[in-house]
C-alpha cells in the first residue's frame, strides 16, 4: 500500500511540474499522463464511489494531445457484478450533456473497464475486433485511457459505449426490447422465464416497477413461442420453424465470437444480451463481457483450447441439430478464421501502445507478480501475457477449423 501511494504521489508530482512548465496549455486544461488520452474525475467534496446503485456528483475532464476534449459535470457509480468486487474498479459514467470521448458518437452514458482480471487489457479488444467484422449490428467501441479519480492515477482503462436501447447503440427503436440472460437477475428486476434457457432473461433498461404490461406480455409472449418452435418437431422447416422468430445471421456471428473466445459465461450463464424490434426476429447481440474469456480463466475448463463450450446451451445445442444452421456456421467460420493474421497483428500493434501503460498498471495493481520488480521484468512478463493470448487464439483456431470441417 505504501508503494502505491508513493506511486501515486510521485504521478501527481509530475502532474504538477507539466503544469507549471507547459505555459502554451489553456489554464484549465490538465496534462496527459502519458501518450494514452487522460481522464480526470474529481468528485463533488471528494465523495467516495461506494457502490453500483448511487452516482456521485463528479466533473469530468478528457485530455488528449495537449487538449481539452470536454470537460463536463456527470455522475459516477461503480459498475458490473465480480468485477466491483475486484481491487481496481470498474465504472459508470452518466453525463448532463452529451459529449463524444475520442470521436465516438455523442452520448450521456459510458463505461470504464478496469480489466483487472486480464493482465494483457486486450481481451474486449480481441473480441470486439471480431464483433466488428462480423453481421452484429451494433459493436460496442472502446479506447484506452489514464484514468484519474480524485487526484489519485488509478491505471490503465477503456472508455466506451454502454449497452443500452438507442438509435446508435441497440437499435430496436420506441418501443422495442434489449435482453440480458444474467444468473445473478433477482426478482426485483423484471424477468422472463423461458422453459430451455436456465437464467433469468431481463429486461433493459433494469427497473423494479412493471410500467408497460402490454410490452412486457408481447415479448414474454414472443420469447415463449420461439422456445417452443424451437423445440417442436418440425423445428427445421424454414417458414414455421425456428427461423421464423430467430435471426439466423446474428445467432450464428454471436456464437462464433464467443466460441472462438470459449468465453465462460456466454454459455447462456450472463452478459448474453439479445434484441428485438417488434415485427422482427430476434437477434443476438452485441457482444460484451471478455475480460475473462481467450483463455483467461480456468473455470470449467474454458482455458483449454480443446472443445465447443457455447454449443453446450440448450437454445445452441438445439440449433446444431439443424443442417441448416450447421452449414451457416461452417461458412462463416471460414469468414473468421480467414482474418485470424489481422486480428493477432492488431494485438501486436495495441500490446506494443500499452507497454509502458503496463508497467504503471503493474505498479499499483500487482497482477503480472506479487513482489515489487523492475520495469524491465514487468515488461517480460507482461509480453509473456501477450504471447500466451497469441498463441491461445492460434490454436484455438485451428482446433476449431478441424472440428467444423467433421
Amino acid at each position: 500500500m505504501l508503494q502505491d501511494l508513493k506511486y501515486s504521489l510521485f504521478l501527481l508530482g509530475g502532474l504538477f511540474l507539466l503544469l507549471s512548465c507547459d505555459s502554451s496549455s489553456d489554464d484549465d486544461t490538465l496534462p496527459t499522463i502519458s501518450s494514452l488520452p487522460t481522464l480526470y474525475v474529481d468528485t463533488d467534496e471528494m465523495a467516495v464511489v461506494e457502490d453500483v446503485y448511487d452516482y456521485v456528483g463528479a466533473m469530468g475532464q478528457l485530455v488528449e494531445n495537449g487538449k481539452s476534449s470536454f470537460k463536463e459535470h456527470l455522475g459516477i457509480r461503480g459498475r458490473g457484478n465480480t468485477t466491483w468486487s475486484a481491487p481496481k474498479k470498474p465504472y459508470r459514467l452518466k453525463f448532463d450533456n452529451k459529449v463524444s470521448p475520442l470521436g465516438m458518437s455523442p452520448d450521456k452514458s459510458w463505461v470504464l473497464l478496469a480489466n483487472y482480471y486480464d493482465p494483457t487489457m486486450l481481451r474486449t479488444e480481441a473480441a470486439t475486433y471480431l464483433s466488428s467484422i462480423s453481421n452484429l449490428e451494433f459493436t460496442p467501441r472502446f479506447y484506452f485511457i489514464d484514468f484519474v479519480l480524485n487526484g489519485v492515477y488509478n491505471g490503465v482503462y477503456q472508455i466506451g459505449d454502454k449497452v443500452q436501447k438507442d438509435k446508435r447503440r441497440v437499435n430496436v427503436g420506441d418501443n422495442g426490447f434489449l435482453m440480458e440472460i444474467d444468473y445473478r437477475a433477482s426478482s426485483s428486476y423484471i424477468t422472463i422465464r423461458v422453459p430451455h434457457i436456465d437464467c433469468p432473461v431481463l429486461l433493459h433498461p433494469r427497473s423494479t416497477e412493471l410500467t408497460d404490461e402490454e410490452g412486457y406480455n408481447y415479448i414474454s409472449n414472443f420469447m415463449n413461442e420461439a422456445d417452443a418452435h424451437l423445440f417442436a418437431d418440425d423445428f427445421t422447416d424454414p417458414e414455421n420453424g425456428w427461423q421464423k422468430y430467430l435471426d439466423m445471421d446474428s445467432f450464428v456471428d454471436w456464437y462464433l465470437i464467443n466460441e472462438i473466445a470459449k468465453n465462460n459465461d456466454a454459455v447462456f450463464f450472463s452478459s448474453c444480451y439479445m434484441s428485438l424490434k417488434r415485427g422482427g426476429k430476434l437477434k443476438m447481440g452485441p457482444v460484451w463481457d471478455f475480460d475473462s474469456a481467450f483463455g483467461g480463466t480456468s473455470t470449467n475448463n474454458t482455458h483449454l483450447t480443446e472443445g465447443l463450450w457455447i454449443a453446450n446451451a440448450d437454445w445452441y445445442a438445439r440449433l446444431f441439430e439443424d443442417p441448416a444452421f450447421v452449414a451457416r456456421v461452417k461458412e462463416r467460420f471460414a469468414h473468421f478464421y480467414s482474418s485470424r493474421s489481422a486480428l493477432l497483428q492488431m494485438i501486436d500493434t495495441q500490446s506494443k501502445k500499452l507497454e509502458e501503460g503496463a508497467i504503471r498498471n503493474e505498479k499499483i495493481w500487482h497482477r503480472l507478480s506479487e513482489n515489487e520488480i523492475s520495469d524491465e521484468e514487468i515488461l517480460r512478463l507482461y509480453r509473456q501475457e501477450v504471447d500466451y493470448l497469441k498463441d491461445w487464439i492460434q490454436r484455438r483456431f485451428e482446433w476449431l477449423n478441424t472440428e467444423f470441417a467433421k
